[in-house]
């Protein structure tokens, strides 16, 4: 996959992305020792849109709008973070997923695939009892999975959970559902993950539509999920 170069300034809480698809021996390398990256959520949560920026550093305008239908996964790239590009998160691939198949079948295909890294996509604009609901399937689930051999303990290092679109909501709805998704991790993961990792899961706003806010927002999901998958 050919991918476009993109960087921007970093300071604390800015991320300097730029894309790069390694060829040759690079690629295999990057490859080898790269990160399985598993984007999940709802329909309509924007998942698509946010694999679409991680991988080409790019957003689409607002009024645009993909269904995905399939499972969707990209080709191995590098993304550089840092004014000086001084840490590479390198990725084997980034697996997006149609949101259509459900919370179970979303934490089963992370006991099928392990990845490296999960994001899970949220839509802010939802009621919260309904991003609850979906949620507390999903993790309920994953504690099953994960507690089938180790591999929460020893290959999944990096977790988020992004609530996207939250320029269509105002401060209170916005901590109304960070509240609620915390409350449901704790209870569901504690157990199988330890309470500490657990409580200290990124739980970030996210606008990936093309704005001047979302591309920043995004650059620090990017940045922590670097932060995560290079220790």
């Amino acid at each position: 996959m050919a991918v476009g170069i993109r960087t921007v300034g970093a300071e604390q809480g800015e991320a300097a992305s730029g894309r790069a698809a390694p060829r040759g021996f690079s690629r295999l390398a990057a490859y080898a020792t790269g990160k399985e990256i598993l984007i999940v959520g709802p329909s309509s949560a924007g998942k698509t849109k946010f694999s679409q920026y991680l991988i080409l550093g790019a957003l689409d305008a607002e009024d645009t709008r993909e269904m995905t239908y399939q499972i969707t996964k990209s080709g191995v790239f590098v993304i550089r973070i840092g004014a000086q590009g001084h840490l590479a998160l390198k990725v084997r691939r980034a697996v997006d997923t149609p949101g259509q198949v459900g919370p179970i079948q979303h934490a089963s295909l992370v006991g099928r695939r392990k990845p490296h890294g999960v994001i899970v996509m949220l839509d802010s604009t939802k009621a919260v009892s309904t991003s609850v609901r979906w949620l507390r399937l999903f993790c309920d689930r994953l504690d099953t999975v994960l507690r089938k051999g180790s591999y929460g303990r020893t290959k999944l290092s990096g977790f988020l959970v992004l609530l996207n679109k939250r320029d269509k909501v105002n401060n209170s709805e916005s901590s109304e559902l960070k509240e609620s998704v915390q409350e449901v991790l704790g209870r569901y993961l504690s157990v199988v993950l330890g309470a500490d990792r657990v409580s200290s899961i990124p739980i970030l706003e996210c606008v990936s539509v093309q704005t001047k806010r979302g591309s920043a927002l995004i650059d620090e999901v990017i940045n922590q999920l670097a932060a995560q998958l290079t220790r």
